[in-house]
């Protein structure tokens, strides 16, 4: 299974080209699939913004997410987390948080391959493919 990361949504919401053939590209193939951690970060982006634009950003966010499957940090996927960054960690490295509990969601629900543009943190995730676009 793919899980989409945040940046791909970001920049299909920014009608960046090559997000959205390559979001048509994965829809063919499969219903999309993110993360309650990629939901948050959709939110949190538009929470800058001035009243009146932030509501429309939202819908727009809203509209993108409903299609999708959405899966949830559970326990096996934060213990998962945690073993990650512990692995990561022995070896010297970091992961960002919001990166780490993206893997782990998606490997604790049979998930392989992330999709995003920031591919840096995600290779370091024993067990997680990254595709780009």
């Amino acid at each position: 299974m793919r899980t989409l990361d945040s940046s791909i949504l970001i920049d299909f919401l920014r009608d960046l080209p090559a997000a959205k053939r390559k979001l048509a590209e994965l829809e063919q193939e499969h219903r999309l699939v993110t993360t309650e951690v990629g939901a948050f970060e959709l939110y949190l982006g538009v929470e800058h913004l001035g009243a009146r634009r932030r509501e429309r950003e939202r819908g727009r966010v809203k509209s993108l997410l409903e299609p999708m499957d959405v899966l949830p940090l559970e326990r096996r996927g934060a213990i998962r987390a945690a073993e990650i960054a512990g692995e990561v960690r022995r070896r010297g490295r970091s992961v960002g948080l919001a990166d780490l509990l993206t893997a782990a969601i998606a490997l604790g629900h049979g998930g392989d391959t992330i999709v995003t543009r920031d591919v840096e943190d995600f290779r370091r995730v024993p067990g997680i493919r990254v595709e780009t676009y």
